[in-house]
């Protein structure tokens, strides 16, 4: 058997110990722990590397401005209309204009307190305490950013949500994490908390197109933001961290929930009282919240606003285009974005008068028929307005008040023709005036014109009164002639009265402001305005739709209080057509329906008109406190049958609107001298006068005394021409013009204007 001696492995074992060196295990133990520590070494120093280029990343993007910007003036703002309470004298919030984001900005001390307290309880706790960020809860999300995708967390504080709504940077990386960690950072150097935290709940989404508190407690509660209580402001703070969710109209479960978290939150941490809790919870249990809100008015919305906000916005985007040297469109989008005060002009009561009644026409005999109206005051202001028979279902659609150029027939009368001849003493309120053709009115068949609505020719001519009653188109065209012809006429009409849409083929066409046979046309607004001289002693103020407008900063950047009228006419002048237009209401026989347009108890001064074949019917009149013009008439030019309408419409409108209104007299100028004339030819009447009417003149223009009616002859005594005794011969120019020129229709009608007969 084989042995083996193994004493030399024991000394082998004993020289290694006694020599010092390791054990195999050892070695290989040693080994691993040097790579781990070489390892360590190099992430430890690669970290270091890694942080200090971060934090040189971090540094430079620090030393860079923000970018951000907390002024309320780079935000989108709603604009505000306003109208005055005419019981108080106070100007009351009518109506919010606003675009895609309905947003109305309130500063710092007009938010209560319990407001921050409810955000700062549920959203960041910590705020006034950090630097911009909350670093545990930051690396949280970060690690849950970076494991899962999802950045949903919930770490970033109420400056780093204000960076994300203003910069609409929603990239879920850790990049864009950085980007607002460090924005947050320098967000907080540039700003106080307390303005980052004014910001913050001016900027962020309440639900809809509510852009801040003062939106939200508008549209969920009717009142200002100052004034919500505390279970109120609970439940406006808890729709923004989930809109859709939370939204109170929408899920009203689930906003109870929500906002009781947040007092439960606002109470453990001591912000609110026990007291002041238990009456949170007890309000949060049957919370009443407003209706759906009926004045804001969203431009990208199914809000239908009504027709005069139409017309003011279109006035606004005028004047706005014109001071900033912008687009009508252009001027229309800042409307809805700019934070504008806007003081209306209308009438409330007036409007609501002006729409029922537009709605209301008798179209039994006319189906489709159309209506356009404009309540004028004696300064301009336009009162009310409606464009349409038909309930209005668009915002900013077509307006037959003021974007139909129409054709105003008889009604354009007493605007130039009958004023102008008595401005310049041509005629007075008794003379006779030719109601033959004209000589210089020459029809391309080679006769004279006009022709009467009435089919024939008073032979010894007409009185001013009896011309305007009768409506006589003879009479009218004869004053233009007088005055020196049609050019004459325009250059009046365009300059004194407003007539802005007549073209120059109205400056030389005797029908244009005769019988309102006009190439260019006028809107019923302008007519409305025009016949304001009639009550206001003879003054022509251009038409408004606001008082003034101020910015977001309060400046006023638009301003209609200190407008300045133009004499038209002299008073004189206004206060005899007043009464001829009275007259024409009041005549013991009537040949037009001017009747219809009267109301009870006051007196209304005024004109119908009517174009070729009935295509558009009107009335034109005046009271103590408006004007008002009705049109009645087809979109696709037909007859109307039921040619009252325009002056039955007058009545009703005008007698709604002076039902509260205290009686006055018109302001009648104290030159006009009230006297007798006989009615046969027109003189002043003597004793011997079998009939007798009162007339209006100035001492300047009196007719001279009648004569003995003893073996009077008519045809001998009556004169035949305007303003011209028996023994004076004619002064009056004449102008010769062919007729029959074929001219573009107007909107609606396509009657040619030089062919026009004005009706009535």
């Amino acid at each position: 058997m084989r042995t083996t001696d193994i004493s030399k492995y024991k000394e082998k074992d004993q020289s290694r110990k006694a020599h010092g060196l390791p054990s195999p295990v050892k070695t290989v133990l040693s080994c691993v722990l040097k790579v781990l520590l070489a390892v360590f070494l190099v992430c430890f120093i690669a970290g270091i590397i890694l942080c200090f280029n971060v934090m040189l990343y971090l540094v430079e993007l620090s030393s860079h401005p923000s970018g951000i910007d907390l002024d309320a003036r780079s935000l989108n703002q709603s604009s505000f209309v306003y109208v005055e309470n005419p019981e108080t004298g106070e100007f009351e919030e009518y109506q919010v204009l606003y675009g895609s984001e309905d947003r109305e900005w309130v500063e710092f001390d007009k938010m209560p307190p319990h407001l921050f307290d409810a955000i700062i309880a549920i959203e960041d706790r910590r705020f006034y305490e950090h630097n911009g960020v909350d670093w545990l809860r930051t690396g949280s999300a970060v690690i849950n950013l970076a494991t899962s995708g999802d950045d949903s967390y919930g770490g970033s504080t109420i400056t780093q949500q204000l960076i994300k709504n203003l910069t609409q940077d929603d990239e879920a990386s850790i990049n864009r994490k950085v980007r607002e960690i460090v924005k947050a950072l320098k967000v907080e150097q540039e700003y106080t908390k307390d303005e980052i935290l004014e910001a913050y709940l001016n900027v962020v989404n309440f639900g809809g197109s509510c852009q801040g508190v003062q939106a939200a407690s508008k549209r969920y509660f009717n009142k200002d933001i100052s004034d919500c209580s505390i279970a109120e402001c609970a439940a406006i703070v808890g729709i923004t961290q989930n809109p859709s969710a939370w939204d109170p109209f929408i899920y009203p479960d689930n906003n109870k929930y929500r906002r009781e978290i947040i007092i439960d939150e606002m109470h453990s941490q001591g912000k609110i009282t026990d007291e002041e809790y238990e009456a949170a919870l007890k309000e949060s249990e049957n919370m009443d919240f407003a209706d759906a809100d009926e004045g804001n008015v969203d431009i990208n919305s199914g809000d239908v606003q009504n027709w005069y906000q139409d017309e003011l916005v279109y006035d606004l985007a005028a004047d706005l285009a014109e001071r900033y040297d912008i687009s009508e469109s252009a001027a229309i989008d800042k409307l809805y974005t700019e934070g504008y005060k806007i003081y209306s002009a209308m009438d409330p009561k007036a409007q609501e008068i002006i729409e029922e009644e537009a709605l209301n026409i008798d179209k039994d005999s006319d189906p489709g028929l159309q209506i356009g109206m404009s309540m004028v005051g004696l300064d301009g202001r336009v009162i009310a307005t409606a464009g349409s028979s038909e309930k209005k279902e668009a915002n900013l659609i077509h307006n037959r008040a003021t974007m139909s150029f129409l054709q105003p027939g008889s009604s354009i009368k007493p605007v130039v023709a009958y004023p102008y001849a008595i401005e310049r003493n041509l005629i007075h309120y008794s003379s006779y005036i030719s109601d033959q053709p004209l000589d210089s009115w020459i029809y391309s068949d080679g006769s004279k014109g006009p022709y009467n609505w009435y089919d024939y020719h008073h032979k010894n001519g007409l009185m001013t009164v009896d011309a305007i009653e009768w409506s006589s188109n003879c009479c009218a065209a004869r004053c233009i002639d007088l005055i020196g012809g049609p050019e004459v006429a325009y250059d009046h009409a365009t300059t004194f009265l407003g007539l802005n849409h007549l073209n120059e083929d109205d400056r030389g066409a005797i029908a244009s402001l005769s019988l309102g046979g006009m190439n260019g046309g006028v809107s019923v607004r302008e007519m409305a305005n025009a016949y304001t001289y009639v009550a206001n002693g003879g003054m022509h103020y251009d038409t408004y739709t606001y008082y003034y407008v101020t910015d977001r900063r309060g400046n006023v950047i638009l301003d209609n209080r200190d407008r300045v009228g133009i004499q038209a006419y002299s008073k004189e002048t206004a206060t005899i057509m007043n009464r001829l237009l009275y007259a024409n209401l009041n005549a013991e026989t009537h040949h037009t329906s001017a009747f219809y347009a009267s109301v009870y108890g006051w007196e209304i001064c005024g004109k119908t008109g009517t174009t070729n074949d009935e295509y558009d019917s009107w009335f034109c009149g005046v009271s103590p406190y408006a004007a008002l013009a009705v049109w009645t008439g087809f979109d696709d030019p037909a007859s109307v049958w039921n040619t009252d309408n325009a002056t039955i419409t007058f009545s009703k409108v005008m007698g709604r609107y002076l039902e509260d209104k205290e009686y006055k007299d018109y302001d009648l100028s104290e030159g006009v001298i009230e006297a007798e004339y006989c009615t046969i030819t027109g003189k002043l009447a003597e004793k011997t006068c079998k009939t007798k009417a009162t007339g209006y003149y100035t001492e300047d223009n009196m007719p001279s005394k009648c004569k003995s009616h003893a073996g009077f002859i008519e045809d001998e005594t009556k004169p035949t021409n305007p303003g011209q005794e028996n023994d004076e011969p004619s002064t009056a120019p004449t102008v010769g013009i062919e007729i029959d020129i074929p001219t573009a229709p107007v909107e609606p009608t396509t009657t040619d204007p030089q062919e026009t007969v004005a009706e009535n």
